[in-house]
């Protein structure tokens, strides 16, 4: 943003609601060093419990906040320079209670807003899944298959298997040099999972305008993509 690189990041507690928050911090490149800004909002000055998971999205010039975790997914409007709310706007809700780590992408007159629903950090009983619902609008509605909307309905993108849990939390969705598309997200590996959660990645496919992971699942083995 101007110039700058912006880095959105939540600070949380277990069971800190109500005090939790988001804030940036700017850098020249990509790898730092991040000077902080401070923050953004805390949950209990914005109204919105829960707030972490943050996501920055430009629309039309204009620079927004998606965020939320399991107690609504919520935007607002940012200012030009991205680190400050911009005076007015009040948060709207964009999806339900089920949900949290929001990432919109956007393919052809479609924007996709993929969530995470489910317990993320149990280790192997982790149910963590990844959804999406789509739009014709960044700001919604989002809708599943059945025009049934996002605030209680969804489709499923990426489910735990036999051989990985806590399917969830994906990031930025990337095309490689074929034109296929591959999808970042975390999981516990079954019998590793006193290790900690490891890094996953899948490619994505489209059918009639909605994505999916082939089998809904992870993959054990795959092609790689080209860079």
């Amino acid at each position: 943003i101007d110039g700058k690189y912006v880095l959105y990041y939540a600070m949380s507690r277990w069971g800190g609601e109500h005090t939790c928050g988001i804030g940036c911090a700017v850098a020249d490149s990509p790898a730092g060093p991040f000077t902080d800004q401070g923050k953004l909002f805390r949950s209990n000055e914005i109204g919105v419990q829960n707030s972490i998971d943050p996501f920055y999205i430009e629309e039309n010039g204009e620079k927004y906040l998606f965020w939320g975790s399991f107690r609504g997914i919520y935007y607002i409007e940012l200012s030009e320079d991205g680190l400050h709310i911009r005076p007015g706007p009040k948060p709207t809700q964009i999806a339900g209670t089920a949900y949290e780590a929001v990432y919109v992408h956007k393919k052809g007159k479609y924007y996709y807003l993929f969530a995470s629903i489910g317990s993320c950090c149990q280790g192997e009983k982790s149910t963590y899944t990844t959804v999406v619902g789509r739009s014709e609008s960044l700001f919604g509605p989002y809708m599943d298959k059945n025009g049934n909307s996002m605030l209680d309905n969804h489709e499923v993108v990426i489910h735990p298997n036999a051989s990985f849990a806590g399917t969830g939390h994906n990031a930025e969705i990337m095309t490689d040099k074929k034109g296929d598309d591959w999808i970042l997200y975390h999981a516990y590996i079954r019998d590793k999972a006193k290790q900690g959660r490891v890094v996953m990645l899948d490619r994505i496919h489209w059918k009639k305008g909605w994505p999916y992971v082939e089998g809904n699942m992870p993959s054990n083995e795959a092609q790689a993509p080209k860079f």
